[in-house]
């Protein structure tokens, strides 16, 4: 196609799609209602409230809900809101009571959930509208206790074009996890058959292993060993961060060994203790103690790998093994919980920019599984986990998620625009390519400057 045609069928698709879309769009920018009078008032008390506020259809054919809302604690302004149900072309706004021409929106729930900052003062106006017929909603309010440490509510991850193929980072202890992970080692002393994880079963993921060494591969009493992340805290936290910050892993799995048997035991918690038990090598514990010196002693992170589609795979194995997730427990106030903590830190730091992380987790290996059986496991155990992060990566413009931006993207956002069809939340996030929290004329326009420049 030479460029004039080009230029010709740009303009012609441009204007087609503005004479369709346009009367279709409304913008609105401001608050629905100006009429705040009688408000229903709602008190926050707890870090969980449920509210159900009343709608009235206004004069553009919206259905507004709106309260005024009272937060007695005034220590925290962050709130995370939840939807029992989706709606369409939904605006959210919060409204300074005292100065109505004040307010913070339009929000959009893209998903069911979206974190809202409040005014400096106890009162503020909620506002909610959508053009779904409605007399009713139902909204829970939850308290956000510390801002750096949420994760990104959306959960969905723009898929980052210089990242081609992402890390993996998979790390050892005890056998048999040093032993069951060797063949992802790219240190050939280590690995002398070859690193096996470049581009992983043609996944799209390099998978990459670092562990210790011990004399006897089969030790029962293996004591600290030898090399990278040795069973020693002040190793560990040595080791730890040089790697994780040069490998930037787009996820993590931290292995250690735990109970003499044939479990495959997956943590869920994981605590910034001070009651360690001590290792091998003076200083004992942790230095300093507790290890991560920004949060409170026995601050709690949790795993987020997906645990129970782990399990079930496992299961399906059919090879012996016992594997469950330990939700109440902890990874044993030893070197293990110290690595499952750093695990999890890690991924909390690196929420957001290119080289995010998005799932981290630790599994205890049970040391009576022979080492065949734990390979099989762990490669098991990486299949769901790269799994679970395509179902959050998107591509800009890529609804259909066949990788190609092409005109069946277009029709698609169209369509969702003339309201013909519902959006999931994947395909929501990768309609808004110009990242305003609106789907409309100006993702089109994006859209079509896309395809025609491919």
């Amino acid at each position: 196609m030479t460029i004039t045609k080009m230029n010709f069928f740009k303009k012609y698709l441009i204007f087609f799609l503005l004479s369709v879309s346009i009367p279709q769009l409304v913008n609105y920018d401001c608050p629905e209602s100006k009429n705040f009078n009688n408000l229903k008032l709602v008190k926050i008390n707890q870090s969980y409230e449920k509210i159900n506020l009343d709608c009235k259809k206004m004069r553009s054919g919206r259905y507004v809900c709106k309260a005024l809302i009272e937060v007695t604690d005034l220590s925290n302004k962050l709130f995370q809101v939840s939807l029992d149900r989706r709606f369409n072309d939904n605006k959210i706004f919060i409204i300074d009571s005292d100065d109505y021409k004040n307010f913070k929106g339009p929000y959009n729930f893209l998903g069911n959930e979206l974190i809202i900052r409040t005014f400096n003062s106890n009162f503020f106006i909620f506002e909610f509208s959508t053009t779904d017929m409605i007399d009713k909603v139902n909204l829970v309010f939850s308290k956000v206790s510390y801002e750096k440490n949420i994760f990104r509510k959306n959960k969905f991850y723009k898929k980052n074009k210089f990242r081609d193929e992402p890390i993996i980072l998979v790390t050892g202890y005890w056998p048999p996890t040093n032993e069951m992970i060797r063949h992802f080692s790219q240190n050939q002393s280590l690995n002398s058959e070859g690193w096996q994880g470049d581009n992983w079963e043609n996944r799209g993921y390099d998978v990459i292993s670092f562990f210790p060494e011990f004399s006897d591969p089969d030790c029962l009493s293996c004591g600290q060993g030898y090399g990278d992340l040795e069973v020693d805290y002040q190793d560990t936290s040595n080791d730890f961060w040089p790697i994780f910050n040069e490998y930037n892993p787009i996820a993590v799995i931290t292995f250690s060994r735990g109970y003499m048997d044939q479990s495959w035991e997956l943590e869920f918690n994981a605590y910034n203790r001070t009651n360690w038990f001590n290792d091998f090598t003076a200083p004992f514990l942790p230095t300093p103690n507790p290890p991560d010196s920004e949060e409170v002693s026995f601050y709690l992170r949790n795993s987020n790998l997906p645990m129970e589609q782990i399990v079930n795979n496992i299961s399906n194995l059919e090879i012996g093994l016992n594997p469950y997730i330990d939700f109440n427990g902890d990874p044993g106030r030893y070197v293990s919980e110290f690595m499952a903590y750093h695990g999890t830190w890690y991924r909390d730091l690196n929420q957001f920019g290119n080289n995010n992380c998005i799932s981290s987790g630790h599994i205890h290996v049970g040391g009576n599984i022979n080492l065949n059986n734990a390979k099989m496991a762990t490669e098991e155990s990486l299949r769901v986990l790269i799994d679970y992060i395509n179902s959050f990566i998107y591509i800009p413009g890529d609804l259909n998620e066949d990788e190609i931006i092409d005109i069946l993207d277009l029709v698609t956002i169209v369509n969702y625009i003339l309201g013909e069809i519902i959006l999931s939340d994947i395909q929501t996030y990768a309609a808004d390519l110009n990242e305003d929290s609106l789907i409309n004329i100006q993702d089109i326009i994006v859209i079509i400057n896309l395809i025609l420049s491919s």
